[in-house]
């Protein structure tokens, strides 16, 4: 029950997160055109770099106006609590910067599973397409010399035509909503940033097509990087993974925390690679109350390998 009420607590701060940053962006261009004092004109304000520097967890940055970037993005799910199990799903995007503050992209994916003596999944050893997003970012509040923090908030509709778990075929429809936020601790040296995710989901269930479920889930990390010299970056990250019996506030069914290293680095000056092997290190199931971890909704650990490329 306190697994339960934690549950809904962390989804409807989520929510009223979200709610008060969209009302807050009807006040925040009037609130740009505040002067600034003239001991403040000539200070610069430190920037938190715009690439992937702190694994999964994303940074505010849109990039420039103008600019057109292309992203290969493969997160890896090895491990159940027995047999053989490994999960890779795949996107690819292509993103555009319409101006400071907006950012649109659009992505396809794909999702490879070999699954093998695993307890409630069927064997498997599929390749195959799975859906299509697109996805909108707006930076709602940017650094100032007296606000050292920005936000950035992004929805991600997504069509999905695999079920995650067993790879089996189930078309599903959700949209990921997503709060960015990230800080300079120390310019130029170390960076901080936060995310909350919620994803509502309706999707089929892959034991038979002709049922459709309601589900959703949340996504709550911090990071936390050092910038070793302009090409490399190296940290740590902290992510609470949970699943919901239905679109909107319902009982938990599970959740998962993963900690592990993260590291950039910028092969050139348009070109980054992003990596992070995360262990599980801490979780509980509804269907394993007795268990340490929770392998029924989530694997052993979690990785992301992602390219990206400026195209401009």
């Amino acid at each position: 029950m306190t697994g339960d009420r934690y549950g809904r607590f962390r989804l409807a701060g989520l929510t009223a997160a979200l709610a008060l940053t969209f009302i807050a962006s009807g006040s925040a261009p009037a609130a740009a055109k505040k002067k600034v004092p003239p001991e403040y004109a000539r200070i610069e304000i430190p920037e938190v770099p715009d690439d992937d520097i702190f694994g999964f967890t994303a940074p505010t940055g849109l990039g420039d106006a103008g600019e057109l970037g292309l992203a290969s993005e493969y997160d890896g799910r090895p491990r159940k609590r027995d047999g053989s199990y490994s999960a890779v799903s795949a996107k690819y995007e292509l993103g555009y910067t319409l101006s400071d503050t907006w950012w649109i992209g659009g992505s396809a994916f794909g999702s490879r599973h070999r699954i093998r003596d695993v307890t409630g999944l069927d064997d498997v050893s599929t390749t195959a397409f799975d859906g299509l997003s697109l996805e909108i970012a707006h930076r709602l509040v940017t650094r100032s010399v007296t606000n050292p923090v920005a936000v950035t908030l992004a929805a991600e509709p997504r069509w999905a035509t695999r079920d995650g778990t067993s790879g089996l075929r189930a078309d599903a429809y959700g949209v990921d909503f997503k709060f960015f936020t990230d800080a300079v601790v120390v310019p130029e040296r170390i960076f901080w940033a936060a995310n909350l995710t919620w994803m509502p989901q309706r999707a089929q269930d892959a034991g038979d097509r002709s049922i459709w479920l309601k589900t959703s889930s949340t996504v709550a990390s911090t990071a936390v990087t050092f910038q070793l010299s302009p090409q490399l970056f190296v940290g740590a990250e902290a992510r609470h993974l949970a699943s919901f019996d239905r679109g909107w506030i319902g009982d938990r069914l599970g959740y998962a925390v993963y900690v592990g290293p993260t590291l950039l680095w910028k092969i050139a000056s348009k070109i980054a690679v992003n990596l992070t092997w995360q262990p599980q290190v801490g979780g509980h199931s509804v269907a394993g109350p007795d268990l340490r971890y929770d392998l029924d909704n989530y694997e052993r650990a979690q990785f992301r390998a992602k390219l990206s490329v400026g195209l401009n």
